[in-house]
């Protein structure tokens, strides 16, 4: 622990090469020292009149940064009312509201050595910071009653490995007056961290590693916990990318709004922005390149709530707003990327929550940074960051008073329920941290619930308890549930000489009648126990293969994923045929990316048939649209293929791979390959056969008709596609086959918020309809296609007015390519969610 008064800094150690070049492409320049006349400011920020707000509420421009005042990036107020803000380049300012709180009176530099403070919190007497570029956390003292910080403390160095910003984020006050700060991906577990923390020890745990993905340690985003002097550290939950915030609802539970990798959009390990609710020891999965988990992991806890694109920034309950109830019981989200605030309704269920979503407020480049409740009752926000245009503003309810909202005797049932999982699980928690035989006992009838994260507590209890304690008894479990539970539990402790039982153990789980969720926990207890306790002996990987070859394939595409896994790592003699043909029926290009990844690695099994239909899967993916990433995982794809091939293959398959080389060598691929035109269909004419989708429909047909239409490009419907856009998943509960027509052949006549575009008029007369994607302290880029990926570079000073655009984000016309019958089985698809068992496929 440091006092000081001058600059402090430290200097960051050199990246590896094996994780060099891929951040070079990520990473910002470092940031000089600024002279005041260096920081940005001095425009206009983003006017009210071009803010949306739900009837009632009304925003208010308090002040735009004028020159020299920085772009403003972290907010909380002080003791005495004053908003205090953390500056994007270097120091802390601080602004003096008027009594009736609709001006600032006065703007105050209060510290001027501090670099990128994300994160600001006063508590404790004290103004805390997390300064990213001075990679520590910082405590602000008035020591002798002057109104001015003369101690800067730091209270921990962590090892910042970035300039990018995903270091220190911001720093909450916690229900139980602890600090809880936000770390992202680039900052490695600190020295003096408590070694019993409820989350400990990441790993990457890939049982077919992507050797590009390789780094010298692992990192993931964590959030932790300390004393308000800074003495004692644990770590509470991991595995984020970016997190920005923590926000605690009423009942002290923590959430997190978690930043997606934009560049991976495509590709089948993209996970969008997030909200995440943040449990003792959670584990949620993020990993370097290549390597995110997928959320149904036994060994993480799922996402709360998917938002597709965006760049997450502050969160706060509405618990001290003076906003109507309905808000007050809300979490207010901002997002950087989209100019928006998202308002999130959290549903008691189980031992966690579900979530809905809906815009509270948005703007057009209203690039919101923070937010927080005032102490009169109102909503602050501030914009800015990247060093563009900040401004703080001001949202209040003047509308007419609400009604409190009263639940149904079916709701305050749920409620009560859910209190009672939650009561649970934190009792399963308190064993997080200790060893206590007696948690054994506790946990372990929970290691048979249905839900997941009850089973999750239990299991993390127990495993912090001495194995030999429990080894037999995970061993003998009969339940299904419940062994693979405690089986996941022992696989993870990898002891090589508990895996010949462990494996005899869950050769005993009657794998046919198991569920969709229990036979994927199973398969990660295969993965894990091959991860950690070694290869298996030829007998038990014999009987394994067995076992597990005749699942493959599987209607889930999930299940498919893992067993083809599974079965390439234990070199099942029929796997690459089987794996081909998934590919070649494949409706999504995630499905495509991810089996063509796992099958380039494989030598042996093909034959010439195989090989060609696999390269022309290749070569079709060229025309894939996505992320920055999705080119170099196609040519990663193409090369470990190649470095397969016999010398007789390679001069059989010599036309397609000199076309695939030309293709790659060609942006954009080959449109050739897209479906032809059949016919401009009218909602008319549509609309009259809709009966017809009731009865008699192919499940097959439909299911390639959402591919061919190119649906999947931006929805999911059940385990496949791409999640940018709305879930389609259950759209046929919500919806009849009229709505759902509706919305593909008239997609603008009615648009979710959350999914529209803006509108930009620039002073030459030019109107740009687009989604924002990138903001900076000049330029706006806007995706004006979304299929294609176009996008326009707009100056900030060249835009005359913003508005809501009245076009949705949806193309028209993406039935044209359908025949008669295909829209019907597309609706029927729909509608069944997927479901081939649906009435709507059988017969009489």
């Amino acid at each position: 622990m440091k006092t000081r008064s001058l600059a402090f800094g430290h200097a960051p150690r050199l990246h590896d090469a094996a994780r060099g070049a891929l951040l070079l492409m990520m990473c910002c320049v470092v940031s000089p020292v600024y002279s005041n006349d260096d920081l940005p400011g001095g425009g206009q920020a983003t006017t009210v009149d071009s803010i949306a707000l739900p009837p009632g509420f009304r925003a208010q421009l308090l002040r735009s940064a004028k020159k020299g005042e920085g772009s403003w990036i972290s907010m909380t107020f002080d003791n005495r009312g004053r908003v205090v803000l953390g500056r994007d380049k270097r120091g802390v300012v601080r602004l003096s509201l008027s009594d009736d709180r609709e001006r600032v009176d006065r703007f105050e530099v209060i510290e001027d050595t501090l670099k990128h403070c994300r994160g600001i919190l006063w508590a404790h007497d004290s103004l805390y910071v997390c300064a990213t570029n001075a990679s520590g956390f910082y405590r602000l003292r008035d020591t002798n009653g002057d109104d001015q910080f003369d101690s800067v403390e730091e209270l921990k160095a962590f090892d910042y490995q970035s300039r990018y910003g995903h270091g220190p984020n911001q720093v909450v006050l916690g229900p139980d007056n602890m600090l809880y700060i936000v770390n992202g991906n680039d900052v490695a577990f600190p020295e003096g961290f408590a070694v019993d923390s409820p989350y400990r020890d990441p790993q990457d745990d890939h049982l077919l590693p992507e050797s590009r993905d390789a780094v010298p340690d692992i990192r993931v985003g964590y959030v932790a916990k300390t004393d308000p002097k800074g003495k004692n550290w644990e770590i509470i939950a991991g595995g984020f990318r970016n997190q920005f915030d923590v926000a605690f609802n009423d009942d002290g539970e923590m959430f997190t709004y978690d930043a997606d990798m934009e560049w991976d959009v495509g590709l089948p390990w993209y996970r969008p922005t997030r909200l995440n609710h943040v449990v003792s020891g959670g584990e949620y999965g993020w990993r370097w390149g290549t390597g995110k988990w997928p959320e149904y992991f036994a060994d993480s806890l799922p996402t709360t709530l998917d938002t597709g694109l965006g760049s997450p920034t502050g969160l706060e309950f509405g618990t001290r707003s003076h906003f109507p109830p309905g808000y007050r019981e809300s979490l207010f989200m901002g997002d950087w990327q989209h100019g928006r605030i998202f308002q999130v309704q959290l549903t008691p269920r189980g031992a966690s929550y579900d979530a809905e979503y809906k815009v509270f407020l948005e703007g057009g480049a209203l690039n919101v940074c923070d937010l927080t409740f005032g102490p009169d009752g109102a909503m602050y926000f501030i914009t800015g960051g990247r060093g563009s245009q900040s401004g703080l503003y001001r949202v209040t309810y003047d509308g007419p008073d609400a009604a409190a909202i009263s639940l149904t005797p079916q709701q305050a049932d749920q409620a009560q329920q859910a209190t009672s999982a939650r009561q649970l699980r934190h009792q399963l928690e308190q064993w997080h941290s200790k060893r206590d035989a007696n948690a054994i006992d506790v946990a372990w009838p929970h290691l048979d619930s249905e839900d997941r994260w009850l089973r999750f507590a239990a299991r993390l209890a127990i495993e912090r308890q001495d194995p030999a304690l429990w080894r037999e008894r995970a061993l003998s479990e009969s339940r299904p549930t419940a062994s693979i539970a405690a089986l996941l539990a022992l696989a993870r402790l990898g002891r090589a000489e508990d895996q010949p039982e462990l494996l005899a153990a869950l050769d005993r789980l009657p794998l046919r009648t198991l569920g969709r969720e229990q036979l994927l926990d199973a398969l990660r207890v295969w993965q894990l126990s091959f991860i950690r306790q070694g290869h298996p002996s030829e007998s038990d990987r014999a009987q394994v293969l067995a076992r597990l070859s005749p699942l493959y394939p599987q209607t889930s595409s999930y299940v498919n994923r893992e067993l083809c896994g599974l079965l390439i790592y234990l070199q099942a003699p029929n796997v690459v045929p089987r794996t081909v043909e998934l590919i070649r029926t494949a409706i999504s290009q995630e499905d495509v990316v991810f089996y063509s990844q796992r099958l380039a690695r494989v030598a042996e099994g093909w034959t010439a048939g195989t090989r060609e239909s696999f390269f022309d899967s290749l070569l079709a993916a060229r025309r894939y649209q996505g992320g920055k990433l999705l080119s170099v995982s196609l040519q990663h794809i193409h090369e470990d293929a190649i470095a397969t091939l016999t010398d007789a293959e390679q001069k059989h398959l010599k036309p397609r791979l000199d076309m695939l080389a030309l293709a790659t060598e060609e942006s954009g691929g080959d449109e050739s390959l897209s479906a032809s035109f059949v016919k401009q269909w009218t909602w008319e004419e549509l609309e009259t056969e809709l009966p017809r989708t009731r009865h008699g429909r192919s499940w097959e047909q439909g299911r390639a008709a959402l591919a061919k239409a190119q649906c999947m490009k931006c929805h999911r419907v059940s385990e496949q596609g791409s999640p940018t856009g709305p879930d389609l998943t259950h759209v046929g509960r919500r919806f009849d086959e009229h709505a759902l027509l509706e919305s593909i052949v008239q997609p603008s006549k009615v648009i979710d918020e959350k999914y529209r575009l803006s509108t930009y008029v620039l002073d030459s007369g030019q109107v740009i309809t687009g989604r924002p994607i990138g903001v900076s302290a000049t330029v706006i880029t806007v995706q004006t296609d979304s299929l294609r990926a176009e996008t326009v570079a707009i100056k900030r000073a060249e835009i005359e007015q913003t508005s809501p655009a009245s076009l949705s984000l949806m193309p028209s016309g993406l039935m044209d390519v359908l025949t008669l019958d295909e829209i019907l089985d597309l609706i029927a698809y729909l509608k069944s969610g997927g479901n081939p068992q649906a009435d709507v496929y059988q017969e009489g």
